[in-house]
């Protein structure tokens, strides 16, 4: 049976990215289902040519064409990625780590509950993180375009570590806590549930833009085995 040779396994990586699939390792899984169905066509029609049957089989993808493939992977990589989030934060609740975690915890809770301006106090450090949070932001943005200027590639799991998931729109729950919280919640309650919150966040904010991005390499490796020749 005609097999398809490595131009045209090339001209199939084209045809996906035509057709708005930017992640490499989504491009491959399509790629490797359409090399599949086109070699399938010839084995029943051996005249058919190859234009033809791409064509053909992506018919059946439907009106939306790999959207719905694209869309599936990513909810999958999203989940992969909070996984990852949560594993690492949860390192926080272990030896050493957790003496910090309960400083951290001790000294807002003390700020709020009994410094007069506590409030303010905590507000300047909840807007310190916030900058320290977005200039990471603009700095991962950064290294992403340069990864895929010079590998002229990405991978689903990679652009989200490098765009820190939706780590972003978290960066003001800190401060609208602190603003809002007490109002509706006795003071001394407010300011524990407040400082395990803030406490919180800061440690999600420090995994998705330090710990994560430098264990990148070894992120990949272990979810993409296949990188280990070319990343």
């Amino acid at each position: 049976m005609q097999k398809v040779n490595s131009n045209q396994i090339d001209r199939l990586y084209r045809f996906t990215r035509e057709h708005f699939v930017e992640y490499y390792d989504v491009q491959t899984e399509l790629v490797d289902h359409l090399a599949s169905a086109i070699e399938k066509q010839w084995g029943e029609d051996p005249a058919i040519g190859f234009e033809n049957a791409l064509q053909e089989e992506f018919k059946k993808f439907g009106v939306f064409g790999f959207l719905e493939v694209v869309e599936e992977r990513q909810k999958a990589m999203t989940k992969t990625y909070w996984n990852l989030v949560l594993k690492e934060s949860l390192e926080f609740l272990r030896l050493p780590k957790v003496i910090l975690m309960i400083s951290i915890v001790s000294f807002i809770f003390w700020s709020l509950s009994e410094f007069e301006y506590g409030k303010i106090m905590i507000g300047s450090i909840v807007l310190i993180e916030m900058i320290f949070l977005f200039y990471h932001l603009i700095k991962l943005n950064r290294e992403k375009k340069k990864r895929v200027k010079r590998k002229g590639r990405i991978y689903l799991l990679e652009d989200m570590i490098l765009n820190v998931g939706q780590i972003g729109a978290t960066s003001f729950y800190p401060g609208y806590l602190l603003l809002h919280f007490d109002k509706i919640i006795p003071n001394e309650i407010a300011s524990i549930v407040i400082a395990i919150l803030i406490a919180f966040a800061f440690v999600i904010h420090y995994v998705a833009v330090i710990v994560l991005p430098e264990k990148t390499k070894d992120i990949l490796l272990r979810i993409y085995p296949e990188l280990s020749l070319n990343y």
